[in-house]
């Protein structure tokens, strides 16, 4: 099964997220990311196994704003 890190930017996004897609039956789980040195901000991704149209469509249809969707090894 393909797993996705989908970035979502702010802490509310990624557990309402998180929430949504467990009720679903997607293994998910939550992430803190930092934007890299010297930035001030940080970040929250979602680490999901599944189908990555059926995640984002979602996602977007819950109002869960994406800012970037990467593929893991």
């Amino acid at each position: 099964m393909n797993k996705y890190r989908i970035t979502t930017g702010t802490v509310t996004y990624a557990i309402k997220g998180r929430d949504l897609l467990r009720r679903h039956g997607y293994r998910v789980r939550m992430e803190r990311i930092t934007s890299g040195l010297g930035s001030a901000g940080c970040g929250y991704s979602l680490v999901v196994e599944g189908p990555l149209a059926d995640v984002e469509d979602l996602l977007r249809r819950s109002d869960i704003k994406i800012l970037e969707v990467n593929r893991l090894s």
